[in-house]
């Protein structure tokens, strides 16, 4: 009798088959931007030793008279936008204690494109960047609150950074123009921001293949852009996000998405500025987070 119970036993174990393990934790897929959940990282800086202080001409994109720029999914005007994000991004690069920062414009000033371009160069800034948000496809009317109309899309959200090579710059500036573009559009990247794929810029720009975001304005088939083919010194636009994107503008709003933005940058323009120390780890000082902007007072 055991000897027959014990075979029973193995062909009922046999027929129910191996013991199962416990069901796998269900994992949960992160986000995308710019989902709100969607992560940034906010990197620390790392600044070569020697890098000094270098000085960065910061234009506020638009706000020149009859020139508010695009008008968002909340319906804020560009130049409300740019103001905002460009008075944040000073105050951060100035913390780090390796950035002097002028900005193109204060609110409620009107200032003319040709004078910003003199302002910087007269003052002998290292680069000159151009904050704009862009607007992108065919949007449709929409209300984001009682009494207000303005326009939505919200299939091509992303950042890029353009740059000129316009028949007047040398070649030195060419590459000091390119070399700041794809600086900041890699190091934007690696932050967490999607690079826009261009699909709408046919025609306005031609695709840089030596970095993802980044666009050319080639002359004399794409748009020419003042602030990018009069400055002799190097000079980029950032189309931060698509201002129609109802999610993209709101990540936009958030701290966490201006500090990534900030850290970004300052990489990026470390990187532009001293690449031959920036790229060799062994010649850089402590990693150096960028702080917040201090509270005025």
């Amino acid at each position: 009798m055991p000897k027959t119970s014990s075979l029973l036993g193995l062909g009922l174990l046999l027929l129910a088959g191996p013991a199962t393990a416990s069901e796998p934790a269900t994992v949960v897929p992160t986000p995308t931007w710019p989902a709100s959940g969607a992560p940034l990282t906010v990197s620390e800086v790392r600044f070569p030793k020697g890098f000094g202080k270098r000085r960065i001409y910061l234009d506020a994109g638009h706000g020149a008279e009859g020139n508010t720029g695009n008008k968002g999914v909340t319906c804020e005007d560009e130049e409300t936008f740019t103001l905002r994000v460009a008075e944040d991004l000073a105050k951060r690069l100035e913390a780090t204690g390796h950035f002097q920062v002028r900005l193109s414009r204060k609110p409620g000033e009107r200032v003319p494109y040709p004078l910003r371009v003199t302002a910087a160069e007269a003052w002998r800034a290292h680069a000159m960047l151009s904050l704009h948000s862009d607007s992108r496809g065919t949007a449709l009317p929409w209300s984001p609150m009682p009494g207000q109309e303005c326009f939505r899309q919200d299939a091509a959200p992303g950042f890029t950074v353009l740059w000129s090579e316009s028949a007047e710059a040398t070649a030195l500036l060419q590459t000091g123009r390119a070399g700041l573009a794809r600086a900041l559009a890699r190091r934007l990247g690696q932050a967490g921001f999607p690079p826009y794929d261009g699909v709408d810029y046919e025609g306005l720009y031609a695709i840089d293949t030596a970095q993802p975001g980044v666009f050319v304005a080639r002359e004399p088939t794409h748009r020419q852009i003042f602030v990018l083919r009069k400055p002799r010194i190097p000079s980029v636009i950032i189309e931060t996000h698509h201002a129609l994107d109802f999610e993209e503008a709101a990540r936009w709003r958030e701290q966490r998405t201006l500090e990534a933005f900030a850290a970004a940058v300052a990489q990026g323009l470390v990187d532009a500025l001293a690449p031959d120390v920036a790229q060799s780890a062994p010649s850089l000082s402590p990693r150096v987070a960028a702080p917040a902007p201090r509270a005025a007072p």
